[in-house]
């Protein structure tokens, strides 16, 4: 579904849990996955297959354990039935929506299949926070294995399309359980179907499983994004929680201040914010971006002014962390 956006008044942050259910479901499309309203601490677990109908995006939205917070958690996948995630990006601590716990407070929902962002302005502070998928730098294009594989070497594996691969070069293989970085060291686009052959795998994967350059690029931000977040995920599977750690970045080499909005000719400069993978000192990559939120100077204009650009208008708001952003509308 289009791009959607919307602003409201929410009386405490189970209402706005409420109001982010009914946006994402009923406005843009998403599934409502799971409906854990009467657990102690109430949660909907979402899932989109993104604009392009073959993503895999799952974000549980939950009461957090400390006031103020509603805290988001991005999966691999999350089983509706035992509620049980497999391979989360989250930590309490950082990954969450800033709220009152039952005062009126503003907000602004921008969305669409892909990814969700959320301004709370709590008091005088605007808060940001992303989650869902990127604008990755890498191919979206993926393969569909059409049936188990069982791990081993030099497995030659039945797909849906090996044009999109280039022998001797290395992708990622995920399913509802697994995730691990693969060698393809074959390919035939003759055979029906056609065949890749992986050089090693180390777990099984189901039928159905998804191999590409980076097949599911799904993150969960801090409370004041754009900043860090923790992704599903990263170049070679996933180790922990924590343990895909990125950030975002601004590209304007701090020059938004010598850019103000609509000083001239009405002209507005828009800065893309960059997501980079920077967890660890051996693995550091700049992955994507982020959809449709921007960095931009913020001398001419005041929190929730809005600048036109072309037939587009864009929210602007001076974000804890994130600084001046204009958030497409």
């Amino acid at each position: 579904m289009a791009y959607q956006s919307i602003q409201g008044t929410a009386s405490g942050r189970l209402d706005l849990l409420n109001k982010i259910k009914d946006f994402l479901v009923t406005t843009v499309g998403w599934t409502l996955h799971d409906d854990q309203s009467a657990d102690a601490r109430p949660y909907y677990v979402f899932k989109s297959v993104g604009e392009s109908g073959a993503e895999d995006i799952y974000l549980r939205f939950q009461i957090g354990q400390s006031s103020g917070r509603i805290e988001v958690a991005a999966f691999q996948y999350w089983d509706n039935t035992t509620q049980t995630a497999v391979n989360e990006g989250f930590s309490s601590s950082y990954n969450y929506i800033r709220a009152e716990d039952t005062a009126d407070f503003i907000y602004w929902l921008y969305a669409d299949l892909d990814h969700v962002f959320i301004v709370s302005k709590i008091v005088s502070t605007y808060y940001g926070h992303y989650s869902g998928s990127i604008k990755r730098f890498w191919s979206s294009a993926v393969a569909i294995t059409q049936a188990a594989i069982v791990n081993g070497s030099a497995m030659v594996t039945q797909v849906n399309d090996a044009s999109i691969f280039t022998p001797d070069q290395h992708y990622i293989i995920k399913d509802d359980a697994n995730i691990e970085r693969i060698k393809i060291t074959a390919i035939d686009t003759v055979a029906t179907p056609n065949t890749v052959t992986i050089e090693t795998l180390v777990s099984d994967f189901a039928a159905g499983a998804k191999i590409g350059e980076d097949p599911q690029p799904v993150i969960t931000g801090y409370y004041n994004m754009p900043s860090t977040f923790y992704a599903v995920n990263k170049f070679d599977g996933w180790t922990s929680a924590s343990g895909q750690r990125g950030r975002c970045g601004a590209a304007h080499g701090n020059l938004q201040s010598d850019t103000d909005p609509e000083r001239r000719y009405d002209t507005t400069i828009l800065f893309p914010w960059l997501v980079s993978m920077n967890g660890a000192d051996s693995y550091q990559e700049l992955r994507g971006e982020l959809i449709e939120i921007y960095a931009t100077g913020g001398a001419n204009v005041a929190s929730e002014d809005t600048v036109e650009i072309g037939s587009d208008s864009y929210r602007v708001f001076n974000l804890s962390g994130g600084g001046w952003c204009a958030i497409k509308e």
